[in-house]
């Protein structure tokens, strides 16, 4: 099963140094393991190559077998006391070979098996928690001097070291202890640093705007808030600079446009006279929806408490007193904070959508835990799959003519979905069974 992957900045840096403290524990162990057998087996070999080296002297100047250490004898005989089918150690076999060869004993091979435990004498050894002493692991050693006789000793391993594995995990809990607690401090710092940051470009990308963020945390995040405070100064600085080329333009476009209207009123031709003023109308409609577009996130309207399905129904009676087709459906009061004028405005676009392309429009109000719902539905053809993300593109039409009566100037989906984003809202479109469109708008529930 492959193990969910951690999703903080903090959490992947302590499971990161956790890995790292891990490993670098393993290598340490598997060091003071190799290091504790290396004295472990210099401490059986060392005793029994001096006395097996001792012993060969001696017979080689004639003298026989004497008490060696600890009260044992050194014992020569004809034959091996190590059987040659006994499990035999060949770490020990080697080190006390080399250990002879180094000496320059006369020794043509060397035998060493277990012999089960040893404790000594009580009076000589510490006692164990028993009262006796600690059994230690007994070795028996046995060298060929010359052609034919064997010398004999004892080899007795060193105590063991049983709180090597406890100290080694009291160790590791210590270092974990102490350097995930840093890990973990310095992470979280470092996180909420990059999660304001998030938030901030979240809420500039909504609202248009957004507010200047105190560079702390470590150096790195600090410069990338200063590096971001800029960025969203210029990216400010551009938009309303847009918005204000966009106001001067629809301003000086106003008075052309109303004088042309005025010559246009004074053709003689009738047919002449009208196609000019509708015209005239059709310019002076698409520059108002640029410009409403274009001011949308600088609207100075406030947000107030209201009843969205009341709204709603004002909407609906409005389109029903010029007779078109909308009916509002019965729907229970939802209390939300919002902006009336715009959400007013980005439902009637809805609302004029639906007429214009599905002959009629039936609204709805519902109320979730996150968001409040506004659905409209139309009995038009719909919109291909495809195309429905497309829709709320600046001047995107379904029909490819750009006649005002076929449709729109193409800005009445753009527009109504930035005044529902202005309101960390949004709007999306889907087609029902049967056919026709539902927009829905969600606005975030009070």
């Amino acid at each position: 099963m492959r193990l969910a992957r951690p999703r903080t900045l903090a959490a992947q840096l302590a499971l990161l140094v956790a890995a790292a403290l891990f490993v670098a524990q393993a290598i340490n162990f598997a060091l003071l393991y190799g290091e504790r057998r290396e004295r472990s087996l210099n401490a059986i070999s060392a005793p029994a190559i001096a006395r097996i080296h001792d012993a060969a002297e001696r017979l080689q100047q004639g003298v026989g077998e004497r008490r060696g250490p600890f009260g044992r004898r050194v014992r020569i005989s004809a034959d091996s006391a190590v059987d040659a089918a006994a499990p035999r150690e060949p770490a020990l076999e080697a080190r006390i070979a080399d250990g002879l060869g180094a000496l320059g004993a006369n020794v043509a091979e060397v035998r060493v098996t277990g012999a089960g435990e040893w404790r000594g004498n009580p009076r000589r050894q510490p006692p164990g928690p028993d009262g006796e002493p600690e059994p230690r692991q007994l070795y028996l050693v046995s060298a060929k001097a010359g052609q034919a006789l064997w010398i004999n000793v004892p080899a007795i391993a060193p105590r063991e070291d049983d709180w090597l594995l406890g100290r080694l995990l009291v160790q590791t809990a210590v270092i974990y202890g102490v350097v995930l607690l840093a890990v973990l401090w310095l992470g979280r710092r470092a996180a909420r640093s990059l999660g304001r940051l998030t938030d901030a470009a979240a809420g500039f990308g909504a609202s248009g705007g957004g507010r200047e963020l105190r560079a702390e945390g470590p150096a790195d995040v600090r410069r990338l808030t200063e590096a971001f405070n800029d960025m969203q100064r210029r990216i400010a600085a551009m938009l309303t600079e847009k918005d204000r080329m966009l106001g001067a333009i629809g301003h000086d476009l106003r008075t052309p446009l109303a004088s042309l209207r005025l010559r246009a009123e004074s053709v003689e031709d009738p047919e002449e006279r009208e196609r000019m003023i509708a015209t005239c109308e059709e310019m002076s409609a698409t520059l108002q929806d640029i410009l409403t577009l274009a001011r949308v996130h600088q609207s100075a309207e406030a947000p107030t408490t209201v009843d969205l399905s009341a709204l709603a129904d004002a909407v609906a009676e409005d389109f029903a007193e010029l007779g078109a087709d909308v009916v509002f459906e019965p729907s229970p009061r939802v209390i939300v904070s919002l902006r009336p004028v715009l959400t007013r405005r980005a439902i009637r676009n809805l609302v004029e959508n639906a007429v214009k392309y599905g002959g009629g429009a039936r609204l709805r109000v519902a109320a979730g835990v996150e968001a409040a719902v506004v659905e409209v539905d139309d009995d038009g053809p719909g919109i291909p799959e495809s195309r429905l993300e497309e829709m709320f593109g600046d001047f995107a039409r379904l029909e490819g003519s750009r006649s005002r009566a076929t449709g729109g100037a193409g800005l009445g989906l753009a527009i109504a979905r930035e005044i529902a984003r202005v309101q960390d809202g949004d709007i999306v479109l889907q087609n029902r069974q049967g056919g026709g469109l539902t927009a829905t708008l969600r606005l975030p529930a009070a």
